[in-house]
């Protein structure tokens, strides 16, 4: 699927992106722009951490199924301070980087996207289930959106499928200690 893009007036420039087969991001700065092919991740496998020394949530902030046009948050929780690194997974079989190296303060909820952030995630169509994956870990990591493990400025698409992405992220994090690391997911399911 091929992103879209479109100019807002205003003070700054604004751009939309289609991240998922349910979900566009609506960013005050430009997005990246990788076709992809349309095979599903909505099976694939996300492996856990057998042994977390900490615990991370990831949960949607309105009550689903999503309506197309509604906008969608997330909160994202960690019982440790750590940097998060949040993936949206689309039914249209696409991967979508929101956020590495996010910092999180043990104990604290953040809103994700930020208020006043310049970011809105809407649903939109077509319809299906989208998965968002939160990976929590205790040091910055290099991550797979280019940024060289510096902070993620806003959405990057993800040149591969949600299915290789996943095989990607479980080969990561089976590299890394067990107790630097835990992961969570969410799904969203986008209606008409």
């Amino acid at each position: 699927m091929t992103r879209r893009f479109r100019r807002v007036e205003g003070r700054r420039r604004a751009a939309s992106a289609t991240v998922g087969a349910g979900l566009v991001v609506l960013a005050a700065f430009g997005c990246s722009s990788n076709p992809r092919p349309a095979t599903g991740a909505a099976d694939a496998e996300l492996e856990g951490n057998d042994a977390p020394a900490f615990a991370v949530g990831v949960t949607p902030t309105m009550a689903p199924p999503v309506a197309v046009g509604t906008a969608v948050g997330f909160r994202l929780s960690s019982s440790r301070d750590g940097y998060a690194h949040l993936y949206l997974l689309g039914s249209d079989g696409g991967a979508t980087a929101l956020a590495e190296n996010l910092p999180v303060a043990a104990g604290a909820q953040a809103d994700w996207p930020p208020p006043g952030g310049g970011v809105t995630i809407r649903a939109s169509a077509p319809v299906g289930v989208d998965r968002l994956i939160l990976l929590v870990t205790q040091q910055p990591f290099v991550g797979f959106a280019g940024a060289g493990g510096q902070g993620l400025a806003g959405p990057v698409g993800l040149a591969e499928t949600g299915e290789s992405f996943l095989e990607r992220l479980n080969e990561t994090t089976a590299g890394l200690p067990a107790s630097s690391w835990a992961v969570a997911e969410t799904r969203v399911q986008v209606v008409e």
